[in-house]
């Protein structure tokens, strides 16, 4: 007889189930089933580990500053990348085995008769484990890595927003900023027609009824004035709460409103609207409602359930061991409903995928006609309307120094001199938007398409 024989006999019988116990969580944990390891620890993503001290902007503002400032400290951002790690918590968590279960049990005591006592009793130690069958454990891991996914799209889509938010509320601020610029040169012609006005009365060349018409331009370009700046304050403060700022700490921005370019064909945009985030996304959707319906045919085959213990008897003292399984028998819950509620699940991501098809579509038809819109209204307005205004209000303001015009000629020419100009300005903000919001329904940048 081998000697490894005699010596394991010579084990006592608990000694011997100890070291079974032991094996059985060695094999359900050993290298072997490196698919079933934990995963190591993962690193916090960098949005997370990004301070709320991060500097704060001074000087000169631009665009790409505060973008990189907003991602930085939105704790939306930061909410959706705990829910990554959330996500790849429960990849760890679906790869781990079932905890086995250490099982006593005592019988044949306290009694009647022979079984009065505990002289019979009879003493049983034993270890359970459930073994699943039918890939549910594979469909598991793959459910929770495809959540894992949806998580990156869903923190995808909510850094592409807090992009869009940012830049409007730039180009905002960019436009404030214009239109204060606007209001002191209202202010600027109107206190200056004042003092010509003031000249030509001196000089007994104009009546003093004029003087007192030019005043109510000047009252109304200082209240004009006060509301831009009022309005520029407050597009500053809305852009420094774009990083959770609530003082301005920037003097001023920088961007050039100016710049725009023709709109690609409705055509080149529609193709792109498969990358965006929003409709990404649901291609992982609808493959983890189809990991679903095959871990809900999974789970209609039972799991098998070991047991392997020690059996001893108190009268004699003799041991044995013990070996057990257990099926349940699909009878009655099979699945059923389960699967069939898997699959409604996943003709509803499909149906809701086709939806926000629909949806952003829409969406970038409504915003190509803006942007087209804006695009034209600005070039017609800079090439052609502005410079003629611009020519119309030189002229009558040089025939108003001659005499040869009246007051209410220059100031309807400066009127619809700063109505142009406020239109332009309005259309170049309109485009700005508009191009902000394609290229958030588009996933990329318009500068990177084809005319």
């Amino acid at each position: 007889m081998p000697r490894y024989k005699s010596t394991y006999q010579s084990i006592s019988p608990l000694r011997r189930l100890g070291l079974t116990t032991l094996a059985l969580a060695s094999l359900l944990a050993s290298p072997a089933n490196a698919a079933d390891t934990p995963a190591p620890d993962f690193p916090a993503p960098r949005e997370i580990s990004a301070t709320a001290d991060a500097p704060k902007p001074t000087g000169t503002l631009r665009l790409p500053q505060a973008i990189s400032l907003a991602i930085e400290s939105s704790p939306e951002l930061r909410a959706f990348a705990w829910d990554a790690q959330s996500s790849l918590a429960r990849i760890r968590q679906a790869r781990l085995w079932e905890n086995p279960e250490l099982e006593y049990e005592r019988e044949n005591f306290g009694g009647t008769g022979k079984f009065s006592g505990s002289d019979k009793a009879e003493s049983t130690l034993s270890l359970a484990q459930t073994l699943p069958l039918g890939g549910k454990r594979t469909q598991q891991r793959k459910i929770a890595e495809l959540d894992s996914q949806l998580a990156d799209w869903d923190y995808h889509a909510a850094r592409i927003q807090t992009i869009v938010t940012v830049t409007h509320r730039f180009v905002a601020a960019l436009a404030a900023e214009r239109r204060l610029e606007l209001a002191k040169q209202e202010l600027e012609l109107a206190k200056a027609t004042e003092q010509l006005t003031q000249s030509r009365v001196d000089a007994g060349d104009a009546s003093p009824v004029e003087l007192s018409r030019v005043v109510v331009p000047v009252v109304t370009a200082e209240l004009a004035l006060k509301r831009a700046e009022r309005l520029r304050d407050a597009a500053y403060r809305n852009l420094s709460l774009s990083w959770g700022e609530r003082v301005v700490t920037f003097t001023d921005i920088a961007g050039d409103l100016d710049a725009v370019s023709p709109a690609p064909s409705p055509d080149t945009l529609a193709q792109y609207i498969g990358d965006s985030p929003e409709v990404a996304r649901w291609a992982i959707e609808i493959s983890s409602r189809i990991a679903e319906r095959h871990l809900a045919r999974a789970e209609a085959v039972p799991n098998l359930r070991g047991r392997i213990g020690l059996k001893r008897d108190r009268e004699s003292g003799d041991e044995a061991l013990v070996l057990g399984i257990s099926l349940p028998l699909p009878l009655f819950d099979r699945g059923q409903a389960k699967a069939q509620s898997a699959r409604a699940s996943e003709a509803s991501a499909r149906s809701r995928q086709r939806a926000t098809e629909l949806r952003l579509e829409s969406q970038l038809g409504e915003s190509y006609s803006a942007l087209a819109n804006a695009y034209d209204e600005a070039t017609a307005i800079r090439d052609r309307a502005l410079p003629a205004a611009e020519k119309a209000y030189q002229g009558t303001q040089f025939a108003f120094k001659e005499g040869k015009l009246p007051f209410l000629d220059v100031l309807d020419a400066q009127r619809t001199l700063f109505e142009i100009q406020e239109s332009y300005l309005q259309a170049l903000e309109d485009y700005h938007f508009a191009a902000a919001t394609i290229e958030s329904l588009i996933g990329r940048s318009l500068a990177d398409l084809p005319n």
